[in-house]
């Protein structure tokens, strides 16, 4: 029992040593759900709220719509993009609450379980490419097997290898779950302009990946993640500029 117990502190160990950073980039969000035929109760009420608490330095708010999956029509709300000490030092306005309560909370639904309370993404700068924000994005979520942290790093470490020696034109950045859930969830959020950027490449990431590793490396990949990531989901996000305080 001992050695059991011994052997996963090593591991989780291991891979906090593996994902750390001087300064991590944290961001907090949290989802919401507009109760049927509320829609714009609810966006006036961001755009309220937004306006009289969102404004200040450190308190700027993204919104994102969620436009397919099983999300589709929430909203995501983002704040952060400092480190931890940022939530430390974070007060919340006088009258935040109160507003939030009188003007948004009476027209949005709760969301399941698992989307439930707040969330914090830790950026993955060393394992992001060319990233920058656009209009919309394409997020696809991988839960993997703990302990395998390690095979994902090295799988995503050789795409962005092989994006970075072709002049890949794909834009994305990497997030892991710190806190608020599947702490071994990771998400890559792909930068697009317009549903058209889902269409095939010219030149897939696969034929990438064999030029610059190897013949064969593209199928020995796809054999690790699928030992490695047990599920795998994906979704379009739609940036509302109208409904954000960030620039």
């Amino acid at each position: 029992m001992f050695k059991r117990t011994l052997a996963t502190a090593i591991v989780l160990l291991w891979c906090g040593a593996l994902y750390a950073q001087d300064k991590p980039t944290i961001y907090r969000g949290v989802y919401i759900k507009a109760k049927a035929g509320m829609v714009q109760k609810v966006e006036d009420g961001f755009k309220d709220h937004n306006k009289k608490f969102h404004k200040k330095k450190g308190l700027e708010v993204t919104t994102f719509q969620m436009m397919s999956g099983p999300k589709m029509g929430w909203y995501l709300r983002i704040m952060g993009g400092g480190d931890w000490e940022n939530f430390d030092k974070y007060t919340e306005p006088a009258g935040d609450a109160e507003h939030w309560a009188k003007y948004i909370t009476p027209y949005i639904d709760e969301v399941p379980m698992q989307f439930a309370g707040q969330f914090y993404a830790r950026l993955l700068s060393d394992l992001s490419y060319n990233y920058e924000r656009t209009s919309m994005s394409r997020v696809l979520t991988d839960d993997v097997r703990p302990g395998m942290g390690g095979k994902y790093y090295s799988i995503l470490s050789k795409a962005k290898e092989a994006e970075e020696k072709t002049d890949g034109e794909v834009r994305y950045a990497v997030y892991t779950l710190a806190d608020g859930g599947n702490v071994s969830q990771y998400s890559i959020i792909y930068a697009i302009d317009s549903w058209s950027d889902l269409n095939p490449r010219s030149t897939g990431l696969g034929k990438r990946i064999n030029k610059v590793h190897g013949e064969g490396t593209l199928t020995e990949m796809w054999k690790q993640f699928s030992e490695v990531v047990t599920k795998r989901t994906s979704e379009v996000r739609l940036r509302r500029p109208d409904l954000s305080t960030m620039k």
